[in-house]
């Protein structure tokens, strides 16, 4: 579940996305709550440094990678589309 740090970014986060459905339930549990703290964390403080447009980036990258794995758990999902509305 861990980015592969010798790829670049914009590689590792792609790769995020293609594989989230190949990850176990329990791997696939663990990276929508963590998709979901951190869209909490952005909303309630932002990245010191990080534009609007890199805020807005990452909950569409975090809309993606939680795409991928939809049907793991319908409750956390719900909660996470809440958090997504709140999108900067």
């Amino acid at each position: 579940m861990t980015d592969v740090k010798w790829l670049k970014k914009h590689s590792r986060k792609r790769i995020q996305i293609v594989r989230a459905h190949q990850s176990s339930r329990q791997a696939r549990l663990v990276k929508l709550a963590d998709k979901m703290c951190n869209l909490r964390d952005i909303i309630a403080s932002p990245p010191a440094g990080w534009s609007l447009e890199q805020r807005r980036k990452y909950f569409d990258w975090a809309k993606e990678v939680v795409d991928q794995i939809r049907g793991t758990n319908s409750c956390l999902e719900r909660r996470f589309d809440q958090l997504y509305e709140k999108r900067p």
